[in-house]
């Protein structure tokens, strides 16, 4: 089996984008031999550590973000509604999707927050209403939540921060396959092929197009 690995933040609404076409292939992708590993990651610190804003701290760029996830939205059929406060602190959702915390249940954990918060604005930085979708999913809401705490769910969370720095990320929604990252939703259509062995890049065109470049 192949791993993809899937890097997020409920905070990204691209990643909520991408959330969407996962939960509609996971199936088929194991039916390819791969593998999915979800690795939710605090979007704001990975920014940080590149020494740049992030989409929304930018105001033409977050109006623009807005209009083309409607468009996107839209055109593929996917509901979207803002979570209820926006930004919002996405650390408790997080830490509930970790592993060590969510376990089995982690891929309908992560759907409930992402489905629940983008799809029908409900409050997700809120750890009491995140308690209350997860219950009324039939997750072990007050049990997710009263682990947010724990050092070992703490630690992953800065595992997966570590993984994402050292894998050269620089932004979510990613995903790596065979140390090839393909970063944005936008970047789906081109992992699709990639999976179908027709990927378009050249290797040495890239190599010539880098040496090039002058470090300014």
């Amino acid at each position: 089996m192949k791993k993809l690995e899937y890097y997020f933040d409920f905070l990204s609404p691209y990643s909520y984008l991408s959330w969407n076409w996962v939960r509609n292939k996971r199936d088929s992708l194991k039916e390819k031999g791969i593998e999915l590993e979800f690795l939710p990651i605090p979007m704001a610190s990975l920014i940080q550590s590149h020494e740049t804003k992030g989409p929304a701290q930018i105001k033409p760029k977050r109006e623009y973000l807005f209009k083309d996830c409607l468009r996107f939205t839209s055109l593929h059929e996917i509901p979207f509604d803002t979570p209820k406060n926006i930004p919002f602190n996405s650390l408790y959702a997080l830490r509930c999707a970790t592993l060590i915390n969510a376990g089995e249940n982690q891929f309908d954990v992560i759907d409930t927050i992402f489905m629940e918060g983008w799809g029908r604005g409900e409050d997700i930085g809120d750890p009491d209403v995140l308690t209350t979708l997860f219950e009324k999913r039939h997750l072990p809401g007050l049990k997710l939540l009263d682990r947010v705490g724990d050092n070992d769910v703490r630690k992953e969370l800065k595992i997966n921060l570590k993984r994402a720095k050292e894998s050269n990320l620089f932004g979510v929604p990613s995903f790596i396959i065979d140390d090839e990252m393909f970063w944005g939703n936008d970047s789906i259509p081109w992992l699709e092929r990639y999976f179908e062995n027709k990927d378009p890049y050249s290797e040495e065109s890239f190599k010539s197009f880098v040496s090039r470049y002058q470090e300014l």
